[in-house]
């Protein structure tokens, strides 16, 4: 059985970063206690190798000791709780991903400016969370076009996306404002391409590797927003996709009488866990 896997698959930029900056300062930092402020990354066993790096992960800023060192994730934190955490804490180190914190700047500038700030995104990630906190008091947040009918406008939207969102989604979102606010003659929609490079390149190349495989093994966090997406498109072209989140939860039955293999792996997936699924695949197939 052929394996084939999908360019651009595992760390980003952002997270790379992100990962780099953070065991870095685990280490230098050994004799003081050390917090991670949420997940670095939406990788189970990514957080679990920081915290046995010196990082202990906290959910909440009341669970930093006070005086401590902490790490804010690639995801970012409200200017709020930043304010919070430079207050309690000796020192803080920043990964937030330059790709979020511009669109921290695009939508606080868009506030200033008395804009709405529409955010086409889940409203529980970590990333669209911390966006909101820019955004002014009226912005929303909208999962999918659909929603955007029951929307209160204002005269004038500006609409930015998570990073990590579909562009076909998101474009079909933005022309549904479009159309909601142009009942209105004098209004304004400011739309702005905030989905990562890393992010579309990955989505193209896995829609592409879905068509020429049997079978399509998507690896990376179950929280992974990213992640999820990539399962989500696969799915619009094969059906048998699976996610999982290491090679142990790949299972022998899914390759029954396939020819071709296609693995791609969200943007805080590791390349050895990458490698790990290929082993695992090609060792199914040599045992049939």
């Amino acid at each position: 059985m052929k394996v084939y896997v999908a360019e651009g698959s595992g760390f980003c930029f952002g997270v790379k970063r992100a990962m780099d900056l953070a065991f870095k300062y685990a280490r230098d930092n050994r004799d003081k206690k050390v917090y991670s402020l949420h997940e670095i990354i939406h990788n189970p066993q990514e957080v679990k190798r920081l915290e046995k790096a010196g990082a202990r992960h906290a959910e909440k800023i009341s669970g930093i000791a006070k005086g401590a060192a902490a790490i804010i994730s690639t995801h970012g934190v409200t200017k709020q709780e930043e304010e919070a955490l430079k207050e309690k804490c000796a020192a803080v180190l920043d990964t937030t991903c330059p790709y979020v914190r511009k669109i921290h700047n695009i939508v606080k500038k868009l506030a200033d400016e008395k804009y709405q700030v529409i955010i086409a995104g889940d409203a529980d990630h970590l990333e669209v969370r911390s966006i909101l906190g820019y955004a002014g008091a009226d912005a929303v947040v909208v999962a999918k076009a659909q929603d955007v009918p029951a929307l209160k406008l204002k005269e004038k939207v500006g609409i930015v996306s998570q990073t990590t969102q579909n562009m076909d989604a998101y474009l079909g979102l933005i022309n549904e404002v479009q159309k909601k606010a142009f009942v209105n003659r004098y209004s304004e929609v400011r739309s702005f391409n905030t989905i990562c490079d890393a992010t579309k390149n990955r989505q193209a190349a896995t829609l592409a590797l879905a068509k020429k495989v049997d079978v399509l093994i998507i690896v990376g966090g179950r929280n992974s927003a990213n992640t999820k997406r990539l399962f989500e498109l696969g799915k619009t072209v094969l059906s048998d996709v699976y996610h999982v989140e290491g090679a142990g939860e790949i299972k022998k039955e899914w390759f029954g009488g396939k020819k071709a293999a296609g693995v791609s792996a969200g943007a805080s997936t590791p390349e050895r866990a990458i490698i790990a699924a290929v082993k695992r695949i090609k060792l199914i197939g040599e045992n049939g």
